[in-house]
Order: structure tokens, then sequence, then C-alpha cells
């Protein structure tokens, strides 16, 4: 009995212990499929798409790329400065053709030859040499166009078939018959303006690589994500295909007004035309936002073909140029001298001087200075522009005539501290953050107080001794005239995506306060002295006030002389709307340094500009005097009418065809 029991006992703690480990694998099993469900769920949502390009990739069919379109560069107003057309590579797969006994070769290949204009010996010959390829371009940037014929021929769309598409017996060949032909989609990037705002705009290397200027500086936002067509076999051997579409690019609409930098750009050739230089540049913006209007700098390049030299240089000289000698010729001509080069400013830096003086209260409105056209700083005789002297000049007076002698006297009160801290402030040496690659900051081309002696001082407060770059002239120069507001100067206003939607918008960004209001509507008073009394009368625009400041620099070249003149200004006096910066630098005369070139140059540019940014003349047209028609002449040959009457007083737009500058200008008492 005692055994039976113990049996019965271990025959029922069997049982419990398989249930026990039943439980134990079928719960472990559940947590296995949870876990094995969120890992897969997790990858799905993470990476799924990724995975599913791999494998379709793999099927038994094909996948195309589609490839996506670059964003286009528009001028403040709309008007494309640079746009991505669809062109089509003609592909053909040479096994295809011969495939089926080559029952498809030859209409294939009197199609292609026919509506694809290729000769047909070189067909037949590339054929011949891949006969196993399946991808081999043959053409390349065909337009819509050029294969519509082909297209419609293909599928069977094609109306009248022509006799060349007929075998022997005089009956047409199906569409279906042209095999192993296809077209691949890709765009290309065209500037319908050529060489305008080629500085500003830049260009596009294979790949979609933008090179120079906004091309470069917004490449990514300008390119987009191609977009690809996965085609396979499925169970039932039917083609499906799974399309991503393309991401097309953003559109950058900057700044620029295409049509003040058409008008800088031709005045720039005129100028170069009659007079030339070494480099000729202008820059034109808004003082009170930082936008950049036009930028230019001679020679102008092509975009369209940026490698073209023909124009600049002989077939001679360019087969003789190696590959370091054509890659140097290159950047030196899309080199934007505007924001990458540096120089001495010369007088029109003098400005910053007095604004230091009178924010720090070492001058005012009544101080006068001596000058007697030299001055001994350091034991060097430093000359003003005027050698004999100017005598008594007020502080109005030495911004007018442009003393050197009154600046070096306002510096020396400063002293090297004071005087390198308004550099800083105005940005001299630092760069202004404009949004173009290749600024130059003229770092380390410009004095600390630590180093700068007494007659570095003395030079630099009249402009010589230090460098700057164009745009760093204008920005600072801005904060002068604008009520002393430093804004980051730029060449985009914003950011529109494909859809239409704007992504991005440029605020003006105020970066600092350079100078009190007071202190620049003083300056801004004094520069249009300059204009109506002083260096730079000849700048004058009837029916405008126009404020600025004339510039001569003698450049640093061993048994030379030679310099860099300019003009740097605003209009209107009273509240700027437009700030100018023209560069002139080496003119091709005997006597360079007349800044006449540079201001002459100014003003045909602001003439043209003003009306069309609706700054208009105060000056009223003057009525026109009627004319009374005289009675018809009696001749020996009957009535003849009068002939008609000259207009009496044209319109004072007609005055605004700005002069030839003449080599023999020049202005007494300013600048030389």
């Amino acid at each position: 009995m005692k055994e039976r029991k113990r049996k019965r006992r271990r025959k029922v703690d069997y049982k419990k212990n398989m249930q026990k480990r039943l439980i134990f694998f079928f719960l472990l099993v559940v947590v296995f499929m949870i876990g094995l469900c969120i890992k897969i769920t997790y990858i799905n949502v993470t990476k799924g798409q990724n995975y599913s390009n791999i494998v379709l990739a793999q099927q038994e069919y094909s996948t195309k790329t589609l490839p996506y379109r670059r964003g286009d560069i528009v001028d403040r107003n709309g008007i494309t400065l640079a746009t991505s057309i669809k062109v089509y590579n003609l592909i053909i797969e040479p096994k295809t053709m011969r495939s089926n006994d080559g029952k498809y070769l030859e209409p294939t290949i009197r199609a292609v030859c026919n509506y694809l204009n290729y000769p047909e010996d070189k067909l037949r010959e590339i054929i011949a040499e891949n006969e196993n390829s399946q991808y081999y371009r043959l053409k390349k940037g065909m337009s819509a166009e050029e294969i519509e014929n082909f297209l419609k021929l293909q599928s069977g769309e094609q109306e009248i078939v022509p006799l060349w598409f007929k075998d022997a017996d005089g009956v047409a060949y199906p569409g279906s018959y042209i095999k192993g032909v296809w077209f691949e989609e890709e765009y290309v990037r065209i500037y319908p303006y050529d060489d305008v705002a080629c500085d500003i705009i830049g260009f596009v290397n294979s790949g979609n690589e933008g090179a120079n200027g906004i091309e470069q500086q917004y490449n990514s936002l300008l390119n987009g994500i191609d977009g690809r067509k996965y085609g396979y076999l499925n169970s039932d051997s039917d083609i499906e295909s799974v399309v991503q579409a393309p991401t097309d690019g953003n559109t950058v609409v900057s700044t620029i007004d295409v049509n003040i930098q058409r008008v800088v750009q031709e005045n720039i050739t005129e100028f170069q035309e009659t007079v030339g230089s070494l480099n000729t540049a202008v820059l034109v913006m808004n003082p009170n936002n930082g936008e950049i209007y036009s930028m230019a700098s001679y020679p102008f390049h092509n975009l369209n073909s940026p490698r073209d030299l023909s124009a600049f240089k002989t077939e001679e000289e360019i087969k003789a140029m190696n590959d370091e000698e054509l890659v140097k010729e290159y950047y030196a001509l899309w080199r934007n001298f505007c924001i990458s080069d540096t120089f001495e400013p010369g007088s029109t830096a003098k400005i910053f001087t007095v604004a230091a003086a009178l924010e720090e209260n070492l001058a005012n409105d009544d101080t006068s200075f001596k000058c007697k056209g030299v001055l001994n700083v350091g034991g060097w005789d430093i000359h003003c522009h005027n050698r004999s002297g100017h005598n008594k000049v007020t502080l109005r007076e030495s911004v007018m005539y442009s003393c050197n002698v009154a600046m070096m006297e306002l510096a020396a009160d400063m002293g090297a501290t004071m005087f390198t801290k308004f550099q800083e402030l105005f940005g001299i040496g630092e760069l202004t953050g404009i949004d173009l690659p290749g600024e130059a900051s003229a770092a380390g081309l410009h004095f600390t107080a630590d180093n700068m002696k007494a007659a570095d001082l003395a030079t630099n407060s009249f402009g010589q001794n230090f460098n700057v770059t164009m745009v760093q002239m204008a920005a600072a120069y801005a904060s002068v005239i604008n009520g002393g507001y430093y804004y980051e100067p730029h060449v985009l206003k914003e950011l529109v995506d494909a859809s239409g939607n704007t992504v991005r918008e440029t605020k003006p960004l105020l970066v600092r306060q350079t100078i009190s209001n007071a202190t620049s509507d003083m300056l801004l008073s004094y520069l249009a002295s300059v204009i109506t009394e002083g260096t730079a009368k000849n700048v004058a625009i009837d029916g405008y006030t126009v404020a600025g400041k004339t510039g001569t620099a003698e450049k640093n070249i061993k048994d030379k002389k030679k310099y860099l003149v300019s003009f740097i200004g605003c209009v209107p006096a009273d509240n700027p709307e437009v700030l100018i910066y023209v560069i002139v630098d080496e003119p091709n005369v005997e006597k360079q340094s007349n800044s006449t070139y540079a201001s002459n140059l100014a003003k045909e540019i602001l003439e043209e500009i003003l009306p069309y940014l609706n700054v208009y003349s105060t000056k009223e047209p003057e009525p026109v005097t009627p004319v009374e028609p005289e009675p018809p002449v009696e001749t020996e040959t009957g009535t003849e009418e009068p002939p008609e009457p000259e207009t009496a007083n044209p319109s004072y737009y007609e005055e605004w065809e700005g002069s030839i500058i003449d080599e023999t200008t020049s202005i007494s008492g300013g600048d030389e």
C-alpha cells in the first residue's frame, strides 16, 4: 500500500513540473515574439525605406534615377538669373537591340539615325564594339523637341509612318520593334543674362557643385534629393514599379537688382573702352539694411562658359599655358574684387577720423586747423595733397577740401588707442559677414595700438598705410550716414521651396552702433558740402542732393607712381536711400591721381538708377512755352508748310546722358 501511494504521488509531481515548464517556455516565446515585433516595428519606422530600396534594387528588373531640379537664383524682383532646364541623354543597349535573332536591330538603327540625327556608320560601329553592353551614352543634352518624333514613332502614336521605317516589302515596322533605346533625364544649369552679376552668382560644376558666389554659398540649399524608380517582376511575372519622387532644391531670392547691375556693368565697360584701368569696380547697396543691389568688377566672364578665355587671350597664348597657369587665369577672372581684394582707401576714410573726433568731443563745428601743406610727425615730413597748404580750415572744410594736416592733428589728439578703437568699431580689418565666399578681412594689414607709431597714426588718419575691402568700406560708410547703425551686408533676401513657400527670410542684422545720431547728421552735412563746395563738385546731379567723398591712394609700388582713385557717396543727402562706391585702380592715363575718374563714373551710374529706384528729382520741369505755328509760306512752286518747331524745353530726363570722362578733367582744391 505504501508503495502505491508513493508511486501515485510521484505521478502528480511530474505533471505539475511539466505544466510549469510549459508555462515558462510559453511566456518566454511570447516575450520573444513581442520583442521581435517591437524590433521589426522600430526597423520599419527608422530604416524601412532604406531596406525596401535595397530589396527593390536587387529585383530582376531595373532601377532608374529621377534627378532633382536645382533651385533657381532670382533677383529681388523675381527675374531669373540662374535656372536649370531638363535635357535628355540618348542611351542605347546594344545587347537588347541585337536580341530576338536581331529582328529589332534594323528598325532601331533607322529610327535613331533618322529622328535623332546620328551617323549610321558610326552607330553600327559602336553597336559592334559594344555588343554585350546594356548601357552606352550615345548623345548628351537633347531637348524635348529633338526626341518628340522618335518617341511618337516608338509608341505607335505617329499616324504616317515614314518610308524609311518599312521593310523590303514596304510593310511598316511596329513601333515596339524599337528596342534598347531610352532617354536618361538630367538638368543643366543656364544663365539667361550671360555675364550679368557673374561675380555674385557664380556657376555650377559637374555634379551640381556650386563654384563661387551664391551658387557656392547656398549650394546645399539649392540642391535637392534625387528620386528613384524601381522596376521589378512580381510573383506573377508582371512588371511592378515603385516611384520615389525627387525633392527639388530651393530658390534663392537675392537682393540683387538685375537692372541696376546691368547699368553698372554697361558703365564700367564704357569706361574701360574709353579710359581703362587695371581694375574698375562698383558696389551699390541700401545703407539702411545692408542689402546689396549690385557688385561688379572688370573684367566680366560669361557664366555659361566660365572657362572660356578667348575674349582675354589669343588662341596661341591659351595653348601655351600649362594647367597651373590656366587655373591661375581662371581664378583671376572669377575673383570678386568687391569682397576679395584689399587696398589702401585713401581720403574716403577721413570721415572715420572726423567721426571719432566728434564722438570723443575732441572737435566740433567750430574747430579750426592751420594747414601749411606739411606736418612733421615722428621725424617724417608728411605732406598734404595740397602742398602749398589750405591755410586756416574749419572741421567742415577739412572734409570739403580733404585736408591731410587737419586729419593728422585730430589723430594726434586721439592717440593710437582711441584711433584703433574706432577702426575696430567701423569694422576695419574684420570680416563683414557677407554671405558670399572668398571675403578677405585685411587682418594683419592694419596697425594695433601696440605697434602703431606716430607716423603710422598720422598716415592712417587720411586713409594710407592700412588696407580695407570695398564691402568693408561700404558697410562702415553706411553706418556713418544712416544714423550710426552698422548692418551686416547680405545678398540673400529670402529662400523659397519648390512649392513656392518661404522657408527663410533675411531680416536686417544690426551688428552695433558706431556713432550717435547727432554725429551722423553732422557728418552727412559735411559730406554734402563736399559735393556742393568741395572736391567732388562734378558729382552734383541737378534736382538731387548728393553726399560723398573722393579718395586718392598712392600704391606702394617700388620705383613707380601708381594710384587707386575712388568715390563713395549717397543720395539723397538728407535721408540716404542708396549708397555707391566706385574704385578705379591705376587708370590708363599719365596722371593717375585724378579722383574724378571715379566720381564721374559714380555720377553717370546714379543718374540712371535713381529714377528707377523711385528716388525722384526735386527739380520741377520747366514749363513748355507754346510756339505759335507760322503761316504757310508762298513760293514760286506753291505753298509750303513751315518746318516743325523744336521742343522749347526738353525733358530734364534727357539731360541724364552722362559725359564721357575727359583725361584732362581736374578739380581745384580737392583730392588730386
